[in-house]
């Protein structure tokens, strides 16, 4: 079990950085956006281009309108996209840097996007979440084993009869895809495992880890809790549901599990990446400065250390 943990803690750290794993597709056709409706995807090479189908959703751009510009990477498309802004002194549009990553699985292309200092993009989701997903999404059969039909998503799962080595199967491709940044291709594959062990506390950390990623925030808190119930010890599973509960804009609940994951041994090195939604919901409060140093502290100290960085 501690293995296969080190593997997850060590899948979302890759997540970081741009992979080349899974680039031999590209994602083109018709797609949908809140922010913009139906567009195009037109694919030159490495070249990506987005034109808007219709009237632009709920910005209005013209039809034919770019709204996506870039190259990919590896699975990583580096370009700009076009967004209609909110507040003073704000542009009624604006032309933002983007990193969007690829999931090969579902064709999704996921992004978080950071409007100029004031401004507003709020037609995109929590934390400035954009999703493009295929037209044809819709229309597709569920995953073998996972139910779809209405509820949660852990309301939809069920244990009808234990397989642990399918579950292990299923368990390891979510971590190699979670590495990959294909969150939606993980978060199926942890939720097979999950219909063949729902006892498995990294199944549920995984789940909740992707759906967080994805922006599918209530989901992920119902995830990390299960993960919690089995293993109420591991300090990430707190640090996760902090970041979740962030999202939410429940900020007792965020600094509960937070504290909580420092006493437990949450620890970072000084200087490192922290999560930005929690560093900005709890960047104000003084208690929140005291458990970042405590959790400095924890990464300093020799013995029952618990390293991690967050999602």
């Amino acid at each position: 079990m501690a293995s296969v943990f080190r593997t997850i803690g060590l899948a979302v750290l890759v997540a970081a950085a741009p992979g080349a794993a899974w680039a031999g597709s590209r994602p083109s056709g018709s797609y949908r956006a809140d922010v913009w409706g139906q567009v195009e995807l037109s694919l030159t090479q490495e070249r990506l281009v987005a034109y808007t189908a219709g009237e632009g959703g709920a910005c209005g751009f013209a039809p034919r309108s770019a709204v996506l510009e870039g190259e990919f990477q590896g699975n990583v498309l580096v370009g700009e996209l076009t967004v209609c802004l909110r507040g003073e002194s704000c542009p009624e549009v604006d032309r933002l840097p983007v990193l969007a990553f690829y999931g090969p699985s579902d064709g999704t292309l996921t992004a978080y996007v950071r409007p100029r200092e004031g401004c507003q993009a709020p037609e995109l989701g929590p934390g400035g979440l954009l999703v493009l997903k295929p037209a044809w999404e819709e229309a597709e059969e569920p995953a073998a084993g996972v139910s779809r039909a209405g509820g949660s998503t852990l309301a939809r799962l069920r244990t009808e009869k234990r397989d642990p080595a399918a579950a292990k199967e299923s368990l390891e491709k979510g971590t190699r895809l979670l590495g990959a940044k294909d969150w939606s291709g993980s978060a199926t594959e942890f939720e097979r495992s999950i219909t063949q062990d729902d006892r498995n506390w990294v199944a549920f950390f995984g789940l909740g880890t992707a759906q967080l990623m994805r922006g599918q925030a209530r989901d992920a808190v119902e995830a990390l809790d299960r993960a919690r119930v089995l293993n109420a010890r591991e300090p990430s599973i707190h640090y996760h549901l902090a970041c979740a509960h962030s999202r939410l804009g429940d900020k007792r609940k965020a600094m509960d599990s937070l504290r909580q994951a420092v006493k437990l041994g949450f620890a970072i090195p000084e200087g490192s990446f922290q999560d930005v939604e929690l560093d900005r919901f709890l960047g104000s409060e003084p208690e929140y400065l005291g458990l970042t140093n405590q959790a400095i502290r924890n990464y300093k100290s020799p013995a029952g250390r618990r390293q991690y960085t967050g999602p």
